[in-house]
């Protein structure tokens, strides 16, 4: 049986269950992230002044929520296989400093704008892209470690840049490091087709994900290139953390804790893992925001911090249960 990186095996489980339980908690979630905020809203009975604020503003942030942690569950679930490393999550290679190092850079000139923080982010995340993409032929253990060797330095630079930011630009790029679902400029028709072709891609490529389980003689003898694959995993799972980077900040762990999650519930044929990361990821971010927006109302939590508190416990519970 194919095993994945962190030792579970590939057995199909009765999915039929565990996915209507999926589907329950996607109901859930959508109620109680509707519903959340300064003052609690019925999404069933609100209307007048509650449905305004329900659906011309809760709604297309939960949307932008669901988008996003989709995308980093899948980048996270690509960067596990193509590392071979169970600790692989969407940042690991150093994406999100650079894109971090961009937005702050955008915000030197224009501190109050942004649309061109949002552009310095995504021209950032792709010149991190193109430095790992030049490790990418050392293969993965190196290219992990030139990847933790970058992150290092463009955390560097990001120190820098926010010791000579101008101190109105401060709080935004702040709140932008600890995730902010608040201001985001970025279009939600674009997030969610970029969600349905993440996911088509991955479901394209689901057999051949299998196969490089096996390891990569075995999957070369099956007829998979493994390093056009490789390649192809890369710069899927790269350009998705940078569009989620973009929109939303940098946001952690989300990548790390829903594919193990989604491995323990579906077991390891990607067909299954895939969907179920990028629905699983999506909840997990719906309801940290709302959270975030509730806690400490009418004030508000960074939604990075919140994703970091959930996120540990589970995974070292995910750990323990492991060992």
């Amino acid at each position: 049986m194919p095993v994945l990186p962190g030792g579970i095996s590939g057995r199909e489980p009765a999915g039929m269950m565990r996915g209507l339980l999926l589907t329950l908690g996607c109901a859930l979630v959508l109620w109680l992230s509707l519903g959340m905020g300064e003052h609690w809203l019925n999404p069933l009975t609100a209307e007048g002044q509650d449905a305004l604020i329900l659906w011309q503003l809760r709604a297309p942030r939960l949307i932008l929520a669901f988008a996003v942690g989709g995308l980093l569950a899948l980048a996270g679930a690509w960067f596990q296989v193509l590392l071979g490393n169970p600790l692989a999550e969407p940042y690991v290679l150093g994406v999100a400093g650079s894109a971090s190092a961009g937005a702050v850079a955008g915000l030197m000139g224009w501190p109050d704008s942004a649309l061109v923080m949002s552009i310095g982010a995504f021209v950032g995340a792709w010149l991190g892209i193109a430095c790992v993409m030049f490790f990418a032929h050392l293969g993965p253990n190196r290219m992990l470690l030139a990847g933790v060797v970058l992150a290092a330095f463009w955390a560097a630079v990001l120190a820098l840049l926010l010791a000579l930011l101008p101190e109105q630009g401060l709080f935004r790029a702040f709140a932008w490091m600890m995730g902010d679902l608040g201001q985001s400029d970025m279009p939600l028709p674009l997030l969610l087709a970029a969600w349905l072709l993440a996911l088509a891609c991955g479901l394209l490529l689901s057999r051949s994900l299998d196969m490089l389980l096996l390891g990569e003689r075995h999957a070369e003898a099956l007829g998979v290139n493994v390093h056009r694959l490789r390649r192809q995993l890369l710069l899927l799972a790269s350009a998705v953390t940078a569009l989620a980077v973009t929109a939303a900040g940098t946001i952690g762990f989300i990548g790390l804790v829903i594919p193990h999650l989604m491995r323990l519930l579906f077991g390891s044929l990607h067909r299954l893992v895939l969907p179920a990361s990028a629905v699983g990821g999506g909840l997990l971010l719906m309801l940290a925001d709302a959270a975030a927006r509730s806690l400490i109302a009418p004030a508000e939590l960074p939604v990075g911090v919140l994703t970091a508190m959930i996120g540990v416990p589970v995974f070292l519970l995910l750990l323990l249960r492991r060992s």
